[in-house]
């Protein structure tokens, strides 16, 4: 098999950690932003502007297309929606707790916190986690989504993922995704399912050349993107 690269637009650990082997199983190699040399600006906390999941994933896909030297660009956007608040955090997910001077684990708790406390005292606790992927390359502009249901818990369980996982119990899993394995999560998850449904349709359409993925080398020098 001869393996593609694809740009993984996204500077969070934990979603490049789910990523890299759903991309494999599928012949691509995922190249992180900061191993392309694509250093972080203001203008990336600017892309998430949109209603809709779609809408956002696309916008970041077609900004780093702008900047992956000829790569194709992957990018998702995906977030928790809880029927009991008529579907919020939804496209706020990331940043639900009003906290921006916070990153990884302190964001991920603050988020947490602001959801539990919306919760309180609410008897509908169902929910679902929703992602959108987008795919710019190619000669091809797609977005494919995926959801997985379930509810929230109030005490969370298990170290795993990231986001919102401790309180997230999947119904097909019977655990939080916080207790689930990579392995597991990735038989159901939200986000699994929306690329795996990308790269479906992506093989079932011919190639164009508007763009390749050969022929591209990580720039000389250690790359300056950020780690999350």
């Amino acid at each position: 098999m001869t393996v593609r690269r694809v740009l993984v637009a996204t500077r969070n650990a934990g979603k490049l950690h789910e990523l890299r082997p759903l991309l494999a199983e599928a012949g691509f190699e995922a190249i992180d932003l900061a191993s392309a040399g694509i250093p972080e600006t203001a203008a990336e906390a600017e892309l998430e502007a949109h209603d809709s999941f779609e809408a956002n994933a696309l916008a970041k896909a077609r900004y780093f297309a702008g900047l992956a030297r000829g790569l194709p660009v992957l990018a998702d956007d995906s977030g928790l929606s809880v029927r009991g608040l008529a579907g919020a955090p939804g496209v706020h997910s990331k940043r639900w707790s009003g906290r921006p001077e916070l990153v990884g684990r302190a964001l991920d708790q603050a988020n947490n916190e602001t959801l539990l406390r919306a919760l309180s005292g609410l008897a509908d606790d169902r929910a679902s986690y929703v992602c959108a992927a987008a795919w710019v390359g190619d000669g091809h502009e797609l977005v494919r989504t995926g959801e997985v249901h379930g509810r929230v818990v109030a005490s969370g369980r298990g170290a795993e993922g990231f986001g919102y996982d401790p309180h997230f119990w999947s119904e097909e899993l019977g655990q939080t995704f916080g207790e689930s394995t990579r392995e597991a999560k990735a038989r159901v998850s939200h986000r699994a399912r929306a690329v795996r449904a990308l790269l479906e349709a992506l093989a079932a359409r011919p190639a164009s050349g508007a763009a390749t993925m050969g022929g591209w080398e990580p720039p000389p020098g250690p790359g300056k993107g950020g780690g999350g």
